[in-house]
């Protein structure tokens, strides 16, 4: 017993000090102590530990730092095991490998069209992206943690119902992980989540502040905690804003996606949508027409807004949220829109822009793979 408690004491030391180095490094290992309240003797063990499984670099003391004993700044490793996302839209699949410290690697594009084809189709579409990437973490001499999967639509349990691909309750996990052994990948877990909760996490890592809250999408319009530790279930885009509204995909009425998503904002406006991707280079179709002056362009935007302002008030009343952060294919309509959503709510809130571009959902992917090697390093170097 005394046994077993020992060790889950020095599994929740090791994934103190390793969360510790990932959110305030450069750090030193006096720094740690102080933070942690652990001795100066232990945190060094730690650090050990950690720097020789290559979870944990050791910068050196600092340029120019004072004579005497120099205080080491530890990092996470650059060089160390790296994380795979992938992610799946309507016309294409993304893969992008990032280190530990959330920069890219390695990034593999492929148009395709997933939401033409069926469930096993798309994934296996996936097949060549996944080969390049491994194949540069390889040259690189580069171990893969695991491989985080994105999907715009709802995740459970590693099944996925996704309307922007055609998919049902698509077993997504079981799907990447058979086309992971079809090329001799054995072992690797697989993470699947929904878009917006990828592209929260991703804003989170990138240094936004836990109680925040994401909101947006490129596929979906959905609503996420930054915390990674919380969750919130469904989209916002199904969420009904017009009591008596035009029918829905997903069977309902009135829903935000038919007055704030991409189509409808674009058939609202008169504008040509070809469905194309802004990970692509696409523009948001309105977005252009609308900085013009366009009327029709402006009046689709601002319906959008309002639509987008309903939808949140029920989210404010519950949540309290006082910072959004919005991301995805809204953030293209500016400051202006994010006034008229806010002049809408409640005094309180604030809509802040992104920090990411349209590859937050993958980097996001990628990224629940390393918050899960940061949570738990030991299960990493016990392998």
């Amino acid at each position: 017993m005394e046994a077993m408690g020992a060790q889950a004491m020095r599994r929740h030391n090791v994934a103190l000090v390793m969360e510790l180095v990932a959110r305030d490094a450069p750090v030193s290992r006096v720094e740690l102590a102080r933070r942690t309240g652990l001795t100066k003797a232990t945190v060094s063990s730690l650090v050990a530990e950690l720097t020789a499984a290559e979870l944990v670099r050791d910068l050196g003391p600092e340029p120019g730092h004072a004579p005497g004993r120099p205080a080491g700044r530890l990092v996470l490793d650059p060089y160390g095991p790296v994380a795979l996302g992938l992610q799946f839209a309507a016309g294409h699949i993304a893969g992008v490998i990032l280190d530990l410290s959330g920069r890219p690697v390695a990034r593999q594009l492929r148009r395709f069209d997933v939401a033409g084809a069926a469930p096993g189709d798309g994934v296996r579409a996936a097949r060549p992206v996944l080969r390049r990437l491994f194949d540069e973490a390889t040259t690189a001499g580069r171990l893969v943690a695991g491989v985080g999967v994105a999907v715009g639509g709802t995740v459970s349990g590693g099944v996925a119902s996704a309307l922007p691909l055609n998919w049902r309750d698509v077993d997504v996990r079981a799907l990447v992980a058979g086309e992971l052994r079809a090329l001799d990948l054995h072992g690797l877990d697989v993470l699947v989540s929904g878009e917006v909760a990828c592209a929260a996490l991703a804003e989170y890592q990138a240094g936004a502040a836990r109680d925040w809250w994401y909101l947006g999408g490129e596929e979906v319009i959905g609503l996420a905690p930054l915390n990674p530790a919380a969750s919130l279930p469904g989209e916002l885009g199904h969420v009904p804003v017009r009591r008596r509204g035009e029918p829905c995909a997903c069977g309902g009425r009135g829903c935000l996606e038919l007055y704030a998503g991409r189509a409808a904002m674009a058939a609202a406006a008169g504008v040509p949508d070809d469905g194309g991707s802004r990970l692509l280079g696409a523009e948001e179709p309105v977005a252009a027409r609308a900085r013009t002056g366009d009327p029709a362009a402006l009046r689709a935007v601002e319906r959008a807004a309002e639509a987008l302002a309903g939808a949140l008030v029920p989210v404010r009343a519950l949540l309290a949220p006082d910072t959004i952060v919005l991301g995805g294919r809204l953030v293209a309509y500016g400051a202006e829109f994010r006034n008229r959503v806010v002049e809408r709510l409640a005094p309180g809130v604030t809509l802040r822009p992104t920090k990411l571009g349209p590859d937050a959902a993958l980097r996001g992917a990628a990224g629940s793979v390393i918050a899960r090697v940061i949570a738990d390093p030991l299960a990493w170097i016990e392998g």
